[in-house]
């Protein structure tokens, strides 16, 4: 037997094969054909009420999107077809088509309302925002748009049109853009700045892209007042002061990153023309200073002329409605020779039982198929309605192996049993389990089953039961959009156990979901105890199972357990709850509603010899109403291009509902493959982290990183991901902005000076250079969670490599920043965060810092410039380094002219290990040292407050739609 929550199944309509897209393990079927997106899919939240007002918006969203987009790609893009999901929860209409392997989980857009436990987020409704999981270039989780932002009449009046909006957001996701103005909201670890110092035009210039815009310089002075700020742009502006960009502009058409798209003339993304390289932003942080077109052009949509410009006369989207369906899954079976040996076979019965029995919830639809060299139909699609139905399916599982192999066979099978009864098998799981290579008879059929697989929609999870397992499997998961896992023969390995865990996920609602705590495979000796620990959380403990599988065959017992409660009650086999299924060799200890706290239990064998014991224990949501601490994970890729240094990334996200869980201890624990000469490694456990550096991109949005470096050889790396709460842990609320790249309101400069503030049924919107509070979160409770983070394939090692070798460079610095610059004594002080020694991972040997007049002259020419010398560092020791994570702070000293008011330095630091493997140059940090800084004026307002805006245009629900437009017109003259 052996957990997770991936999430897998995927998004597709129409016969098209789903493709991985720079990055990450969770497929997607988007795909740029003709200049057209195809596989869009937005998908509506399960408690989203129904709403045809909410299709229609997200319709006019697209559509508009489409042109937009077509527009600011150079005729290079636009949305052909886009899939909206609509959730089971709504009736049912003619109209809604089959989904066929789409899912909300796996979905590019996600429609949803914020966590209703919380008061809405500054800027009610709720911006829209894009979770990253990794750097520049790579595509993103998804865009969550709520409801509230769509339906409002007064949204698009502050942050633009939706459908700029949405493209704004799409570049975030599909190319793995990021913002190109000051935002703490997205960047809370940078060092918040509006102006910098421009090195070029030797003037003080604003946080932007393109330099062209209109603006008024303003500062925030609170309690609703806006002044012009004190400075000029040769000696600067007093502290607060930002640039917010008029109305009317003449001199720009860029860039769509930075955010001014309530301007109509904003409608091109940067290129290296007019791109902004010195603005210290997000954008040219993790983009080293490169334009959006610029990477653009190296992703695949675009790369090597691919999609150039087309005339396209009509660019209008068709829509699919689907509505999502029952779960239906296809369990196809190796039962050949070769799982014969290491209990293969006997892991391989038990876990399906398990599955069967406890697993596959209440409603979905399973079958059965098993393999050697040809296929076997064991159980049609059968309803999983009751428990005798369950038996009868687990007493189908094969439990002896003979016979050679076929995986087209099997395939062949499952999807003809999928499509009984006149039924389409779109949107069907196959979970496939295989120790071995195809007879060479059945290479041809085993590809045909993989072409009909993809042009029927059915996604395929597969299961490698060793690393002699075919190695076609990763293609096979690749182009259905299924999950690739790893069983190995080793103790502790849990990967079948996850992969049937995983199916149960996509399409389950969180608050049905099974949730679990603790998942274990040991092997104990005669006589042997162990003992463990979870918690049971207040958001999880209905129907909580300690559940323990064994192999062996015995007529007396086998197994003593005993759990303990939080208060101190032990429980063994006399509770009424304690239950031992000598068929399927499983014993339950089960609590209808477990007590909230920390609970323990031991496990004894009692047999003549010593065998593997699984544990596993699992829960369900408290209550309705209350969303459970859930945790999902990722990979960087299914397969990892290590022979030329691709790195392979474990990413876990931990969250309840939409709100991230912080500061949580997150480890993950990597099976590996023997080496060349048959050498086998132990697992290696690390810990993954939330803070901004190394593999991260953004410190406490609730998703932790790491890189992982410690390679063996080819074959398959299995990661499994164990999570644990501590003190400092804690849930963010709406009482503080969320870590995503968020779409920020716009405003009038000239009516912020008359005190009218932007409002939104009567909340403040958030404008820049208005105070950000600092991230706020509830406690979170004592909590445990287990899950998988699936597989990766190496294929291939670098030439001459030998497991240990350190090829491996420091990892790149994202994070430095100037903390203080001080004038007078002529000193800059730096921090940043350290990097490892191979990557994010141990210490680096020593720190190289360069500096220079000019931040151009630093990124083209870092190399070629000297160190800065020993004597001129005050404070810090650049061959003492820091673990990754520990902060380093440097203070430098820099020449001051006596002839000059403002002075400014660039400066970047890259780290070298104990081989001289150095790392890439940091991102740039810039510290300008000023004479004077304005103070902040004293004068009144320069005009009495006035009622804010929006209340000057708000429609009345009451109102009919023509009376409505009538208002906003008047309104729009008067002013």
């Amino acid at each position: 037997m052996w957990n997770t929550f991936p999430v897998h199944l995927l998004l597709v309509f129409g016969v098209v094969s789903i493709q991985r897209c720079v990055g990450l393990t969770k497929p997607t079927s988007v795909k740029l054909i003709d200049n057209g997106y195809t596989g869009v899919v937005i998908a509506i939240h399960h408690e989203e009420p129904e709403s045809e007002k909410l299709i229609d918006e997200i319709k006019a969203m697209v559509t508009n999107a489409s042109s937009y987009l077509y527009g600011a790609t150079r005729r290079r893009a636009y949305f052909k077809e886009v899939m909206i999901l609509i959730p089971d929860t709504w009736g049912d209409k003619a109209e809604y088509e089959s989904p066929r392997n789409s899912t909300f989980e796996g979905a590019d857009v996600i429609i949803a309302a914020m966590n209703p436990r919380y008061p809405p987020e500054p800027g009610t409704p709720s911006e829209p925002y894009t979770k990253h999981y990794e750097g520049c270039g790579k595509r993103a989780g998804n865009i969550h748009i709520t409801s509230e932002f769509l339906v409002h009449p007064e949204t698009t009046y502050y942050y633009g049109d939706k459908g700029r909006i949405f493209v704004h957001e799409w570049a975030h996701y599909r190319w793995g853009l990021f913002d190109e103005y000051p935002n703490r909201f997205d960047d809370p670890s940078a060092d918040l700045e509006y102006f910098y110092y421009s090195d070029t035009s030797e003037i003080f210039e604003p946080i932007r892209c393109t330099r062209g815009y209109e603006t008024h310089n303003l500062v925030y002075r609170g309690e609703g007042y806006w002044y012009p700020c004190n400075g000029d742009e040769t000696d600067g502006y007093e502290d607060g002061c930002v640039s917010i960009p008029s109305v009317e502009q003449d001199n720009v058409t860029a860039s769509i990153l930075s955010g001014e798209l309530s301007i109509d003339k904003i409608v091109d993304f940067c290129d290296d023309n007019d791109h902004n390289e010195e603005a210290p932003n997000k954008h040219n942080r993790l983009c080293d200073g490169k334009s959006a077109w610029s990477v653009m052009n190296n992703h695949e949509d675009f790369k090597d002329d691919q999609n150039p410009p087309r005339v396209i006369d009509d660019v209008t989207p068709k829509f699919i409605l689907a509505k999502v369906k029952d779960i239906r899954v296809v369990l196809v079976l190796d039962s050949s020779g070769s799982m014969d040996t290491s209990n293969r076979i006997e892991k391989l019965s038990s876990t399906s039982q398990e599955f069967l029995l406890n697993i596959a919830v209440d409603g979905s639809i399973v079958g059965i198929v098993d393999f050697d060299s040809s296929g076997k139909r064991l159980s049609g699609m059968t309803l999983i309605d009751s428990q005798e139905t369950r038996e009868e399916l687990a007493s189908k599982i094969p439990t002896e192996a003979d016979g050679g192999t076929c995986i087209g066979s099997g395939l062949n099978m499952a999807l003809e049993i999928l499509s009984e009864n006149d039924q389409s098998p779109a949107g069907g799981l196959i979970v496939l389990v295989t120790d071995g290579d195809d007879n060479d008879v059945c290479l041809e059929m085993t590809e045909l089953s993989r072409q009909s697989l993809v042009t029927q929609s059915v996604v395929v999870d597969a299961v490698a039961f060793s690393n002699d397992a075919d190695d076609k499997l990763i293609s096979l998961t690749e182009s259905t959009g299924g999950k690739f896992y790893l069983q190995t023969d080793d103790p502790g390995s849990t990967g079948l156990h996850d992969a049937y865990v995983g199916t149960m996920v996509s399409g389950v609602k969180e608050g049905d979901r099974r949730i679990e705590i603790h998942r274990d495979l040991s092997y104990y000796a005669v006589d042997d105890s162990k003992s463990y620990s979870v918690f049971i959380d207040e958001t999880i403990g209905n129907k909580t199972t300690f559940e323990f599988s064994y192999l062996v065959d015995s007529t007396s017992d086998v197994l003593d357990i005993r759990v303990t409660s939080p208060s101190g009650e032990q429980f063994t086999s006399d509770y009424p709850g304690y239950t031992e299924d000598e068929q399927f060799k499983t014993i339950y200890v089960i609590f209808e509603t477990a007590e909230p706290g920390p609970w323990s239990f031991r496990v004894t064998n009692l047999h003549y010899s010593g065998h593997d014991v699984f544990s596993n224990v699992y829960t369900y949501p408290s209550q309705n109403g209350v969303d459970p601490i859930i945790a999902t994970s990722e990979l960087s890729g299914s397969v990892t291009d290590f022979a030329n240094g691709e790195e392979l990334t474990a990413l876990a996200e931990v969250r309840q509902g939409f709100y991230p869980v912080i500061r949580a201890v997150v480890y993950a624990t990597i099976e590996r493959p023997p080496d060349g000469a048959g050498k086998t490694y132990p697992p290696v456990e690390l810990r993954l982290l939330d803070n901004g550096a190394g593999a991260d991109i953004t410190k406490d949005d609730g998703i932790y990183s790491r890189w992982f470096t410690n390679y063996t050889g080819i074959g398959y790396y299995g990661i499994k991901i164990n999570i644990e709460s501590n003190e400092e842990t804690m849930i963010l609320d709406g009482s503080s902005p969320i870590p995503h790249s968020y779409t920020l309101a716009s405003a009038d400069p000239e009516e912020l000076l008359k005190g009218n503030l932007p409002t939104i049924d009567g909340t403040p919107i958030y404008i820049r250079g208005m105070p950000i509070p600092e991230p706020q979160g509830s406690p979170a409770p004592n909590f445990t969670r287990a899950i998988s983070g699936g597989s990766s394939q190496v294929p291939e090692t670098p030439e001459g490599w030998e497991p240990g070798d350190d090829i491996f460079a420091p990892s790149k610095v994202f994070d430095l920043v100037v903390t203080s610059a001080h004038y007078q004594n002529g000193t800059v002080a730096l921090e940043f965060t350290a990097p490892g020694d191979d990557l994010d991972s141990g210490s680096a040997s020593y720190y190289i810092i360069r500096m220079s007049g000019s931040t151009t002259e630093l990124r083209n020419n870092y190399s070629s410039i000297a160190p800065i010398p020993d004597a001129h560092i005050l404070q810090g020791n650049t061959s003492s380094c820091g673990v990754f994570g520990t902060r380093e702070l440097f203070v430098i000293s820099v020449a001051v002219p006596t002839n000059q008011n403002v002075v400014s330095y660039a400066f970047a630091v890259h780290a070298v290990d104990e081989s001289e493997n150095e790392g890439e140059m940091s991102n740039l940090a810039q510290a300008t040292l000023r004479a004077h800084i304005p103070p902040p004026k004293t004068d009144a307002p320069a005009t009495v407050r006035t009622t804010a805006f929006s209340a000057a245009v708000k429609p009345s629900a009451a109102l009919p739609v023509w009376a409505i437009g009538v208002i906003v017109l008047v309104s729009l003259l008067l002013y």
